[in-house]
């Protein structure tokens, strides 16, 4: 495990836990994987993308989700600070996050550390439908940037279309961002497909629409970055789509592989245990460098997740792209 401590962000984390729950938070041992060293100038960005679990969702147990987790490890009390301390271990210059219907605490908690984000709610948030939490707030998708790395530019969102036009409960979310070296415009886009094992086609057209609304507001030249909790496995046509024009980051670091899970949670009906979360960059204008592993399957437990390391039901995706520079 990785004890709390040792990072400078996470030693300034510690002034705000709660003086008898120091010692009680911790992280699965990951390695990064792929290595490839850095190749000219180009600037170094760290993404970490996380489905984070809704904290309106978690009142949803035991009944319909999370059969065997722990009461304690569904709660808001004991969550927020493993989101933080998992954050902050990596110190992501953008963290694109799903399911965020806590964005006013991340925000306070964030600004501490040099982090600004925005917000944009899901349509038809499933958390105000579920009984069981305080002050319950809907669901949405957030981005977060480092100020000491970025400047904001604009902000653009809407219900993705299916193929009849139609809007669909799906948002998507973009964020205009410019290094602050040079004024590189960095495009970081955000969704949250709907779920559901007859969802495949609406998915699929989804997919269709993300990559339209994509080349609305991409420019040339513009790095761009997406954060996608897909819904379903690799295998589906929906992300045959995205990667006709967009590289994914881990099979790119991986010789091809996805990770052997991104999502796994105990469910009424048994296990589910998916690959969900994607990064995906522009490789005309970014090269994946590393990508940081799943943990061993051994530590995750019979309860599955969330549990005492892991905040979510989802584990974060962490990868270091490099830009590539026009004279390359």
């Amino acid at each position: 495990m990785t004890v709390f401590g040792g990072h400078p962000a996470l030693k300034a984390l510690a002034t705000i836990l709660p003086t008898d729950k120091t010692d009680s938070y911790s992280l699965p041992s990951r390695s990064f994987e792929g290595r490839t060293p850095p190749s000219g100038p180009g600037q170094i960005i760290r993404v970490m993308q996380w489905n984070m679990l809704a904290q309106g969702l978690c009142g949803s147990s035991p009944k319909k989700n999370y059969c065997k987790t722990r009461e304690e490890h569904l709660k808001w009390e004991t969550r927020r600070y493993l989101l933080l301390l998992e954050i902050l271990s990596y110190m992501p210059d953008i963290l694109i996050l799903q399911e965020c219907d806590r964005f006013d605490f991340l925000s306070v908690k964030l600004k501490e550390f040099g982090y600004k984000g925005r917000f944009q709610e899901r349509p038809f948030s499933p958390c105000v439908d579920i009984p069981g939490e305080e002050d319950v707030k809907p669901d949405g998708c957030a981005i977060f940037y480092h100020m000491e790395r970025f400047h904001f530019v604009e902000v653009m969102h809407r219900q993705l279309l299916n193929e009849m036009k139609h809007s669909t409960s799906s948002l998507v979310f973009g964020l205009k961002l410019e290094l602050v070296e040079d004024n590189t415009t960095v495009f970081v886009v955000n969704t949250h497909l709907k779920g559901g094992p007859k969802g495949e086609q609406n998915r699929y057209e989804a997919c269709i629409d993300l990559l339209n609304f994509v080349s609305e507001h991409e420019r040339a030249g513009d790095l761009v970055v997406m954060g996608v909790d897909i819904c379903e496995e690799p295998s589906a046509r929906g992300y045959d789509h995205l990667i006709t024009k967009y590289k994914d980051a881990y099979t790119s670091a991986r010789d091809g592989k996805h990770p052997s899970f991104t999502t796994w949670r105990t469910r009424p009906l048994g296990d589910e245990k998916y690959c969900n979360d994607i990064v995906l960059f522009n490789n005309q204008t970014l090269r994946v460098l590393q990508v940081l592993e799943e943990p061993d399957s051994s530590v995750i437990g019979e309860a599955r997740l969330p549990n005492n390391f892991c905040a979510s039901d989802h584990i974060s995706l962490v990868c270091d792209l490099q830009r590539i520079m026009s004279e390359e």
